[in-house]
């Protein structure tokens, strides 16, 4: 069933997630890939809304400084950071995160840690991508997410009160030119996510899992690229945490959080041929495409 676009006027359903535990400490949220662009906005803003924070990241120097700038906005909260690189995990890796969060009161898991990062371009064709670049995108966006969620996820049901899973996906998922590799990670994360969601159904379980499907969004990535530019369709990362954290708590499994984003997609792939959808998309993307390998 279609998303409604009357969704996008709904108060976020985030405060379900919130309590204030026996010990009178209020609920705990972890984020992935904390250091910067989206997850830094989404860490900023759950403390912001009354969350303690865990902030993951690859590097400890900078995840620390970002610590302190969060810490410094927001005092009243608690924060911590766990490091481990995503993209080269190991099992101790998981084990040493599961362990920092088992006996803290955890309602919220982000896994938004993904993305392009060990690619050497944004946008390369298929075949100029690397053994060692495909290995790293899948350990990124389709293994952490998944192993760190195996792990905790026992911890979220034992509460038996509102808890949430939010998996940050992308409209790569339907397949794009450009980035395949990565569109197959994505469409891999986008199966996962609907299965588990309905294991959590079946089972009766009060975790929430759900699916955001970020657009383009201005994050380092791609201010990298002369190319790009903060608009109204490639928006800040603090507008797009913004319309994540506006979406969840309603129980979608996916939805597209950024409205103009939804808009874009039912034009684009809801109305054209498949065709015409990839031969648009290909072209707004070719000339930021790596020049192929000689």
């Amino acid at each position: 069933m279609p998303f409604p676009l009357i969704h996008y006027l709904y108060a976020s359903g985030l405060p379900k997630y919130l309590r204030q535990h026996a010990d009178g400490e209020s609920s705990w949220a972890l984020v992935t890939g904390a250091s910067d662009g989206i997850g830094k906005e989404l860490s900023s803003q759950l403390a912001a809304r009354g969350f303690n924070v865990v902030l993951h990241g690859r590097n400890e120097a900078k995840l620390a400084r970002v610590r302190e700038e969060i810490e410094a906005a927001h005092p009243q909260r608690h924060f911590k950071i766990v490091t481990a690189d995503a993209s080269a995990f190991s099992t101790a890796d998981i084990d040493r995160i599961a362990a920092l969060v088992a006996n803290l009161p955890l309602t919220v898991l982000i896994n938004n840690v993904g993305g392009t990062a060990p690619l050497s371009s944004n946008f390369k064709h298929f075949e100029d991508t690397t053994p060692t670049e495909i290995q790293a995108l899948y350990s990124l966006n389709v293994q952490f997410p998944l192993q760190l969620t195996r792990a905790l996820l026992p911890q979220l049901q034992a509460q038996q009160k509102p808890t949430l899973i939010l998996t940050c996906g992308s409209g790569a998922q339907v397949g794009q030119p450009y980035v395949a590799a990565y569109s197959g990670c994505k469409g891999a994360l986008h199966a996962w996510n609907r299965a588990l969601a309905a294991e959590q159904r079946e089972a009766k379980s009060k975790v929430d899992v759900t699916e955001v499907v970020v657009g383009p969004t201005y994050t380092q990535q791609l201010q990298k690229d002369p190319k790009f530019s903060a608009n109204l369709m490639m928006p800040t990362a603090e507008v797009m945490a913004g319309a994540v954290l506006a979406r969840v708590g309603h129980g979608h499994v996916s939805v597209t959080p950024y409205f103009w984003h939804r808009v874009q997609d039912g034009l684009v792939y809801g109305l054209l041929p498949a065709s015409t959808a990839d031969g648009i998309i290909a072209g707004l993307l070719k000339p930021s495409v790596e020049a192929k390998a000689k």
